[in-house]
């Protein structure tokens, strides 16, 4: 098992791979940094950039923006009280409170040591469950591909959703606008209401660009005003309290592994990971009236939580072609957009990307915890650009990567047109996870359904007989149904109250 992976580790030091690698991850943490912007939108951005690149490159350039962009967050957090992505806002918290008793310094190691630690134990549950959960899922069929993506659309609107039905909306949302466009077994147009520009529908880069980075700068194009740091910390400050991560090996071993699983599930993010992390180390810890007032087990639980869930999401998406999150989707874009299909097969016909992307994965958090010791002064001076000064750029960058592409202007137009959709399903309160997770696998749900429905003669009970599609199917369904039932029990539960006094 660790034969493949340790080869693929030789090959990432390559010079040109590694230089990808350090780029990628140089890049995360800085726009990680900055409050507004975040890692999404970075890799979105750069989407169109790896069409030149080869399979494995792109891979690690995008997979070390993830890991920047989620542990860049916390410096912002810690030194002016703004997160600089949502999995930071429990790090800040606490890191901010350390920061106005003037221990920036430790704060900061605590954060940017328990990030790497968090990488590391879900990059090793990484290489232990993604390559068996792959050989499992070469004898699925397309029926139980298509379970599969149901349940994923299913564990995405209801597991850490406010609002299911809304992500639920979103997610069908999604798949229903990768319909749009010529459908080839049927051999007609479909939803292009005879516009000929629709024929073709909607290319991947655009909607996600648009999706990620579009909505993104017109969300916060009106929060640009200059925000002043309340601490500051040296290199030597960062690197004093590096080991101080030793005296809680439980909590970081607790959080890392509950960040794996909850990365696990599809659609839940970083965020939920740093969330229940924190709960739970405040639950277990011995110093519960710290938390909130700088605590350093807080710190230490959140950031190896929030990192985790990346090696977690990984998993899916590479063994089941199910992406973890909405950065995986943008991945899975990366590997569509060289013609290689993410899921099981992936281990059999390219070895080199499936174990490519593994040791990318140990090597972007490598990569972070240095460059962050190293950087820290820098990136307290930059997360203080106004956002007006870099909205236009980061546009302007997007119109450019998806008009080169294709050469269509008309795909500047779709990016746009997204974007305004996306801002008005975050006005609306509708998470975007489901939508982006619902347009990337619903071509692939319709491809395995209409294949089994054609190889069953049109019979879609064929389905009971498969035991995975239909464990899948039952997971489902008990998801949907738990929701209702808790609905309906609080419902009763005045009413009962009332009794005594009628």
């Amino acid at each position: 098992m660790f034969a493949p992976v340790l080869d693929s580790i030789l090959l990432l030091l390559e010079p040109s791979n590694l230089m990808w690698c350090v780029f990628g991850v140089a890049l995360g943490v800085l726009v990680g940094a900055i409050p507004g912007l975040g890692g999404g939108m970075l890799m979105a951005l750069m989407l169109p950039l790896t069409f030149a690149m080869d399979n494995l490159a792109a891979q690690i350039f995008l997979i070390g923006i993830y890991v920047g962009g989620v542990s860049g967050g916390l410096v912002s957090g810690v030194l002016i009280g703004v997160p600089g992505a949502p999995s930071a806002v429990m790090t800040t918290i606490d890191g901010h409170a350390m920061c106005k008793k003037g221990l920036a310094g430790r704060a900061l190691s605590l954060g940017i040591s328990a990030s790497f630690a968090g990488g590391v134990i879900s990059w090793l549950l990484l290489v232990l469950l993604a390559i068996p959960l792959a050989s499992v899922a070469t004898s699925f069929q397309n029926f139980d591909y298509f379970a599969f993506v149901i349940l994923g659309l299913v564990l995405i609107a209801v597991v850490g959703s406010e609002a299911p039905a809304k992500a639920l909306l979103a997610g069908f949302l999604g798949i229903f606008v990768s319909t749009v466009g010529f459908d080839a077994i049927s051999a007609s147009n479909r939803f292009t209401f005879d516009v000929p520009a629709l024929a073709n529908g909607f290319h991947i880069l655009p909607v996600l660009i648009g999706t990620f980075a579009v909505r993104q700068v017109l969300a916060d194009i009106s929060s640009g005003n200059p925000m002043t740091a309340q601490g500051t910390a040296a290199m030597r400050e960062v690197l004093r309290d590096v080991g101080r991560i030793a005296r809680y090996p439980f909590n970081v071993l607790r959080s890392s592994i509950l960040g794996t699983w909850i990365g696990l599930l599809p659609g839940i993010g970083a965020n939920i990971g740093a969330v229940l992390s924190y709960s739970m180390a405040q639950t277990f810890s011995k110093k519960k009236e710290e938390f909130g007032h700088g605590s350093e087990e807080a710190i230490v639980a959140a950031e190896s939580g929030n990192n985790a869930t990346v090696g977690g999401a990984l998993i899916p998406m590479i063994a089941l072609g199910i992406p973890g999150s909405g950065q995986d989707v943008l991945l899975m874009a990366a590997l569509i957009l060289h013609a290689v299909e993410p899921g099981p097969l992936l281990v059999i016909e390219h070895p080199d990307v499936f174990y490519g992307i593994v040791s990318a994965y140990l090597f972007a958090n490598i990569a972070m915890i240095v460059i962050m010791i190293l950087s820290i002064r820098a990136l307290a001076k930059i997360i203080t650009v106004p956002l007006h000064i870099l909205a236009p750029v980061i546009l302007v960058f997007c119109v450019v990567g998806v008009v080169a592409t294709n050469n269509r202007l008309e795909d500047a137009w779709v990016m746009f047109a997204f974007g305004l959709l996306g801002l008005v399903l975050s006005w609306a309160k509708f998470p975007l996870a489901p939508f982006v997770i619902g347009f990337v696998l619903g071509p692939l749900a319709e491809e395995r359904l209409r294949s089994a429905l054609m190889s069953s003669g049109g019979d879609f009970s064929e389905i009971l007989t498969r035991p995975i599609a239909m464990t899948a199917l039952i997971i489902s369904a008990g998801f949907l149904i738990w929701p209702l039932y808790k609905a309906v029990m609080n419902l009763r539960k005045p009413v009962a109250g009332l009794a005594p006094d009628a």
